[in-house]
């Protein structure tokens, strides 16, 4: 699975010799001979012959994409997603140039970036031009129409991933297949494309190129019987990588000169405007905003373990609280001298009954006691709302940390989320015994201000 690039592409050179002796024998258009009707709206790069390649408009109004750096940063799909969204009809430019220089990630992000590489496609041509692309998403310029290699002459390889090195799963062969299944939707053609990135996830298959009888690539795990095809790679000899060379050579990209300005030429087309301002400033935007979410992410969770740290104490602080409000109950025993009561006649008022009642003294004295009570309750019932609002506000940063695009860039602040939920979990796990307190405050309080008037024992 490791063995030598230069190995798994030993027949490669054979590559261009095979293409030109099928050639030779339907005589094709060379790409000099090539001549385009002025009345065509559309024209077929001159080294691409292949009826069915995606046509080109001729005059190319291309905005670029930079895709630098590990994909790990959400701001790559992030940014293909809103100039999807915001140039639905791509009224300012027709075509895309998506720079790739990813340095690795991991096959989440890559199938996020492949799902909007796709969406893009539908809309206008994508021309990826490819520095290198490490890691599962080496295989993302494999996605564009047309693919331009501006430093050919390298031997370093520029699509390099080799499968299960970025995994930790028991089960890896499983898992790439899913990811294969998942990323095969995605390409531009099963019979092609589709067959080199089937070989790059599973290194036990062999991969063949050859070329169709109207100059068309095409790729295969097995080898037909009638056409003259060039092996890949074999066995184990795992299909990791290709160099500038062996994807110019194998048909995969075409040959640059020059930088981005001069891919056009590369293309065949006869105009190669740039439109600048479009996917760099989105780019831009989606880093800064994202620069500040993860500012503000650094405060959130700040205040989440601020909240923590307060609803703790005052948990601590409501058991004390509580064995207040209780002993200051106006029907304990240390109030009962506070109380006395006396016989009335009830002969000559309106009611002729005679009964004990207690005193005007007994009556103050038992308000102010209760009145102490509600304080002491509702003091614990305070304590209780504040408790939960602190919780509640921790959980709910917690939530919403682990949902930020700021928690998918840094490790980091996702391990201080993951130490944050936990602390909130503890919390939580202390919420049915905070209800039965809260709960127990609250109805000695609506029994106290029902009775206050009325001393009762």
């Amino acid at each position: 699975m490791h063995q030598s690039i230069g190995v798994a592409f030993l027949l490669l050179g054979l590559c261009l010799d095979s293409a030109v002796g099928a050639a030779a024998q339907d005589a094709p258009i060379s790409p000099a001979e090539a001549v385009v009707d002025e009345a065509t709206p559309d024209l077929l790069p001159p080294n691409r012959l292949c009826p069915t390649d995606r046509k080109l408009p001729r005059t190319m109004r291309y905005t670029i994409l930079p895709l630098h750096g590990d994909i790990i940063d959400p701001s790559m799909s992030i940014a293909m997603k809103e100039v999807n969204g915001r140039h639905a009809r791509t009224s300012n430019f027709n075509a895309l140039v998506i720079d790739f220089g990813i340095t690795g990630g991991h096959q989440e992000e890559t199938l996020a970036l492949a799902a909007e590489i796709a969406l893009m496609r539908k809309r206008v041509p994508i021309i990826g031009v490819l520095g290198s692309a490490i890691g599962p998403g080496a295989m993302l310029p494999l996605l564009c129409d047309y693919l331009v290699i501006l430093d050919p002459a390298s031997e370093k390889v520029l699509v390099d991933w080799t499968p299960g090195v970025d995994m930790s799963s028991a089960n890896i062969s499983a898992d790439i297949g899913k990811f294969f299944e998942k990323f095969q939707a995605f390409t531009i053609s099963p019979e092609s494309t589709g067959e080199v990135i089937r070989a790059m996830c599973n290194p036990n298959l062999d991969l063949f190129l050859w070329r169709t009888p109207d100059n068309c690539l095409r790729f295969g795990t097995s080898a037909p019987a009638d056409i003259e095809t060039v092996k890949l790679s074999s066995g184990t000899d795992a299909l990791t990588g290709f160099s500038g060379n062996q994807l110019i050579t194998s048909g995969l990209a075409l040959q640059g000169q020059g930088g981005i300005d001069s891919v056009g030429t590369a293309l065949g087309a006869e105009k190669w405007i740039a439109v600048p301002g479009i996917g760099e400033k989105i780019l831009t935007q989606v880093k800064s905003r994202l620069a500040m979410e993860s500012k503000q992410a650094t405060e959130a969770l700040r205040t989440g373990f601020r909240s923590v740290k307060d609803a703790r104490s005052i948990v601590a602080a409501m058991v004390e609280a509580e064995s207040i409000a209780r002993a200051s109950d106006p029907r304990r025993q240390q109030y009962r001298r506070s109380y006395s009561r006396e016989w009335t006649n009830g002969s000559g008022s309106q009611s002729n009954s005679s009964r004990w009642s207690f005193t005007r003294v007994t009556t103050v004295a038992w308000q102010k006691n209760v009145d102490a009570s509600i304080t002491a309750w509702q003091t614990v019932l305070n304590m209780y709302t504040q408790a939960s609002t602190a919780t509640s506000q921790a959980r709910l940063i917690a939530q919403k940390l682990a949902e930020s695009d700021s928690a998918k860039i840094d490790p980091e602040l996702r391990g201080e989320i993951t130490a944050l939920q936990a602390e909130v979990d503890a919390l939580l796990q202390q919420g049915p015994m905070l209800d039965v307190k809260g709960n127990s405050a609250r109805q000695e309080i609506e029994w106290l201000r029902a009775n206050r008037n009325s001393p009762v024992f």
